[in-house]
Parts: C-alpha cells; structure tokens; sequence
C-alpha cells in the first residue's frame, strides 16, 4: 500500500512539476528574433526556429549555448535554467561553414553578430521578469 502512495505522490509531483513549463517560439525572420523579448522562467523550452532563407547559428551572450547552423526550416531547442545569462544573438553562415571553433577566443558575442543596414544587432533578449499585461 507505501509504495502504490509512494508512487502515486511521485506520479502527481512529476505531472505538476511539468504542467508549469511552457514551451516559448522564437522564429527567425529577415535576420531578427520574432519576438526579440521572450518572457520566460526555468524549466522552460524556447524553441528557435529559422524562417528565413539564410543559414544561420544561434549563440548565447556568454556562448553558454551555441546552436548547430541552423538551415531554413530547422529549429533548436533551449532549456531554460535559473541564473542563466538572458541575451542571445544570431549569425548568418555559408552552408559548408561547420563553426566548430565558433566563438573561440571572443569575449564579446555580439561584436560577432549580424547587423542591418542600421547597424542594429542580431539580438533576442530571455526576460525573467513577469510579461508585460495586454491593453
């Protein structure tokens, strides 16, 4: 009888504990992050997804996370973690450019990435603060 409650409480721990996770789109389009601002909260997914026709590889701030080059049409999965650093940033590749030495000796990972014709960076921001009520 323990163990039937035993498994029971650890069954309804591990469904709730995940009924608060939410799964967050970020697509790539024309070079940007839409949204550019993802209100999010650990154990959270943000899923990135290139729309556009240009390769391109993801990386975090700190490049705690680089993406595979992402081709049109592929996505890459991200969990998000407490303390992690929140702002992201996005370059465009050839398709034979492997990148596997990407950000290697770069303190700043956004002096590598892309810019528009206004000089405005490739960048998306994680924000952990409460989302911004709808008016």
């Amino acid at each position: 009888m323990l163990r039937k409650t035993a498994a029971a409480a650890l069954a309804l721990g591990l469904i709730s504990g995940s009924a608060y996770a939410t799964e967050h789109e970020v697509a790539i389009v024309a070079g940007a992050f839409y949204p550019e601002i993802t209100y999010v909260q650990p154990g959270d997914t943000v899923v990135i997804y290139n729309a556009d026709d240009v390769p391109r590889k993801v990386f975090g701030d700190t490049f705690h996370f680089v993406t595979p080059n992402l081709h049109t049409g592929e996505e890459y999965t991200l969990t998000v973690t407490e303390g992690m650093p929140n702002e992201y940033f996005g370059k465009s590749f050839a398709d034979d450019d492997s990148g596997e030495s990407f950000g290697e000796g770069v303190t700043d990972a956004e002096q590598i990435a892309d810019s528009d014709e206004d000089g405005k960076k490739m960048r998306g921001v994680l924000s952990f603060a409460p989302p911004p009520l709808d008016e």
